[in-house]
C-alpha cells in the first residue's frame, strides 16, 4: 500500500521507555513530553486527543528533524504533515465495512467471488482452502513474505499511479515463495500484500480505484481535502516545508531504506 499523508493526525508512539504514568500531569506538560522525546531520540511530535464531537487536547513539541542544521522547522499540530505509512491500512477495513453495510461485501465469502474473472487466487499448498476477506483483514490468509517481489512495489515520488494494483498482487501471488506452508486461518502473519489484495477487492466492488474510494467515501465526508491528506506527494508541492523529515541514526539501515523506500528521502543523522 501507498503512504497516506494527513495533517492533524499522528500516531504518537514511544517504545522502550520506562515511565511512571502516575507521576505525569494530565494533560501532560510540554516539558514532560519533551523529556520523553529526548530519551527516545525523537526530535518532535504532534499530539491530538479527540472524542466524537471535539478536540480535547492538542500540542506540538520539538522540530521536524534532529539537529542537522540550525534552520530546522518547529513542529505544528495543524500544519506539520506526516507520512502515515502502514497506519493508512486502517482505511482498508473502514472501506470494507462500508461495503458490508451496503450488503455488497461478505467478509466470509471466497475472495474469488469478487476477483473473477479478473484473477483467481488459490493457496498453492492448500488449493481447496477458501481465502476470505476476513482472512485478509486479519492477516491470516496464509500469504507470506517475498521481499524480492514486494520491493518491486516501492517506487519513488508518484510513480505508483503508473502501475496497476491488481497486476502487482497477481504477479506476487503467482510464486509459491510468496505463501506460507500453512492453510488460511491457522496463523497470523502480517502481510502488506494481503492488505493490498483487500484494497483491490474494494476496487472491484466499487468500480473505482482504492485511492479514489478513500477520498470520496471517507476523507471528503470528513471535509478533508487532498491538500491535507493524499496518497500522492505531488499534492503537497506547495507545502514541502511542512513535510516532516525522515532520518535514521543507524548507518547500517540507511542503504536499505534508501533502496526500498526512496520516496521518503531518508538521511542519516550522527548521534551525539
Amino acid at each position: 500500500m501507498k503512504n497516506l499523508l494527513k495533517v492533524f493526525w499522528f500516531l504518537f508512539l514511544i517504545a522502550f521507555i520506562k515511565i511512571d504514568i502516575i507521576k505525569s500531569d494530565c494533560p501532560p506538560t510540554k516539558a514532560w513530553i519533551q523529556q520523553l522525546l529526548d530519551k527516545a531520540l525523537i526530535p518532535g511530535a504532534a499530539l491530538i486527543v479527540i472524542n466524537a464531537n471535539e478536540t480535547i487536547y492538542q500540542q506540538a513539541v520539538g522540530y521536524h528533524s534532529p539537529l542537522i542544521s540550525q534552520a530546522r522547522q518547529s513542529m505544528d499540530p495543524v500544519s506539520s504533515i506526516f507520512m502515515l505509512a502502514s497506519i493508512s491500512k486502517t482505511f482498508i477495513p473502514i472501506s470494507a465495512m462500508q461495503l458490508v453495510e451496503l450488503n455488497q461485501l461478505d467478509l466470509d465469502e471466497d475472495i474469488n467471488q469478487y476477483l473473477l474473472p479478473r484473477m483467481k487466487i488459490i493457496h498453492p499448498y492448500f488449493p481447496n482452502a477458501k481465502i476470505t476477506t476476513r482472512h485478509l483483514l486479519t492477516h491470516s490468509s496464509g500469504i507470506g513474505l517475498n521481499l524480492l517481489e514486494q520491493n518491486k512495489f516501492y517506487l519513488p515520488d508518484d510513480r505508483f499511479i503508473q502501475t496497476n494494483l491488481g497486476d502487482l498482487i497477481e504477479n506476487y501471488l503467482k510464486k509459491n515463495e510468496s505463501w506460507l506452508p500453512i492453510p488460511p486461518s491457522n496463523i497470523t502473519f502480517y502481510s502488506n500484500v494481503g492488505a493490498g489484495l483487500a484494497a483491490f477487492i474494494i476496487e472491484r466492488i466499487s468500480g473505482i480505484s482504492f485511492e479514489e474510494y478513500v477520498h470520496e467515501k471517507i476523507l471528503k465526508i470528513l471535509n478533508i481535502d487532498e491538500k491535507k491528506a493524499s496518497y500522492r506527494l505531488s499534492d503537497f508541492q506547495e507545502q514541502k516545508n511542512n513535510l516532516v523529515d525522515h532520518y535514521v541514526y543507524n548507518v547500517s539501515w540507511l542503504q536499505t531504506f534508501q533502496q526500498d523506500i526512496p520516496q521518503l528521502n531518508i538521511t542519516r543523522v550522527n548521534f551525539k
